[in-house]
């Protein structure tokens, strides 16, 4: 009985709801629900960032890093992490030829693997709950409480931070670095 107990406590909440552990969809899957949203993402950085990777782009500022301007960096694993979707995880990006549809920092990147969250919402039909979206297993919503962005990304392991920087959450999302203004929202934030 006692091995039973501990069994379930260490289940997750994808268990709880008889669903598989969660896998990267990409971001054509998003859109279908969340068009808005797809709509602004594409206006920002994040939607460009593997272009960053390839030779001759951004010559002045990977000099100043310390990296050949010139250096191919679209298949380096150092790079990809952060300049791809759900590298080296299931259903995640793998190669430019094997998974093109996964460059780009895109919806998953921040918010998790999506296919869990995508099978229930269809299911639910528009008639979820904040409960449901909490027990996708996978999914975030990122704030300046759970910074995500500067724990996978923004953080000295890029060559393009010093030491002493931090990620300020709120005053990139408002320039535009992650644009998702109020009226891209289709729900509230407390519902």
């Amino acid at each position: 009985m006692k091995e039973t107990q501990v069994l379930e406590a260490e289940k997750s909440p994808v268990d709880a709801i008889g669903l598989e552990e969660p896998t990267y969809i990409g971001i054509d899957n998003c859109k279908i629900c969340h068009l808005p949203h797809f709509d602004s993402w594409q206006t920002t950085r994040m939607s460009k960032a593997f272009e960053l990777l390839k030779p001759g782009v951004r010559i002045k500022a990977k000099k100043e890093a310390g990296l050949n301007p010139d250096h191919d960096y679209t298949s380096d694993p150092g790079c990809l992490e952060c300049h791809t979707t759900g590298y080296g995880k299931p259903g995640g990006f793998i190669s430019v030829e094997a998974t093109p549809r996964m460059i780009n920092i895109q919806c998953e990147a921040c918010h998790g693997p999506g296919s869990v969250y995508a099978e229930m919402m269809l299911k639910k039909r528009g008639t979820y709950t904040r409960e449901d979206f909490m027990n996708t297993g996978g999914m975030t919503m990122p704030s300046p409480d759970n910074n995500i962005c500067a724990r996978k990304c923004h953080n000295q392991k890029s060559p393009f931070i010093g030491s002493g920087f931090e990620f300020d959450f709120e005053n990139r999302k408002a320039i535009g670095t992650h644009r998702h203004d109020i009226k891209y929202i289709d729900m509230p934030f407390d519902w």
